[in-house]
């Protein structure tokens, strides 16, 4: 799917900032005050379920929108948007997505925006198979520190498994087939990314 261009007319509304390495975009259940048009770096979602226990959803990397649906339904954040790499973004007020609304140039570019975030959320939860599933949740878990990927996660199957949520014996089925083509390595407790961008590539090559 061909990534989307923020059109001029709704840049200039906007205002740009810069989000540093660590810092949160916002937090999950807080009101939202701007959605923000990723333009540069990388963002962790991590959501967190009624029993307060973390589950990471896949990375984000611009261009892309942050907290779009939220501040245009007036709904609570959804999750925690933490910044993995000093971010450059736009941000954008309530007021300023109204005016944009009332633009059909705009409103359209909004609107289609919101489709695709329907869209990726589906084809994650809903018609993912279980081996694009497991790919996604460990690109989620991928960090740079000085530069460089860190090459193993503290990780079980089970816990892997819950957060994807399949079978220990689907998740350890796959691990085997990844591990069996050299995309991941397994020692207990651990899960071995020896190239991440030929993992994460290969969800699409099937």
């Amino acid at each position: 799917m061909d990534r989307l261009e923020l059109p001029a007319e709704l840049a200039r509304v906007g205002q740009e900032v810069t989000i540093r390495e660590g810092r949160a975009f916002f937090w999950q259940d807080d009101a939202p005050r701007e959605a923000y048009w990723l333009v540069a770096g990388r963002v962790r979602p991590v959501k967190f379920a009624s029993d307060g226990k973390p589950f990471d959803l896949p990375e984000l990397a611009g261009p892309c929108w942050i907290g779009l649906a939220e501040i245009t339904g007036g709904l609570p954040c959804l999750f925690d948007a933490v910044a993995l790499t000093e971010c450059r973004a736009i941000a954008f007020g309530k007021r300023s997505i109204e005016v944009a609304l009332a633009r059909g140039d705009t409103a359209s570019f909004i609107a289609q925006s919101l489709s695709r975030e329907v869209f990726a959320l589906h084809r994650l939860i809903a018609s993912a198979d279980a081996r694009e599933k497991i790919i996604a949740y460990l690109a989620s878990r991928r960090a740079s520190i000085a530069g460089l990927d860190r090459a193993r996660l503290s990780l079980t199957q089970a816990t892997l498994a819950e957060a994807v949520g399949l079978s220990r014996e689907t998740v350890n089925r796959q691990l085997k087939e990844l591990e069996s083509c050299g995309l991941v390595t397994l020692a207990r407790g651990e899960i071995g990314v020896p190239d991440w961008d030929a993992l994460e590539n290969s969800a699409s090559q099937r």
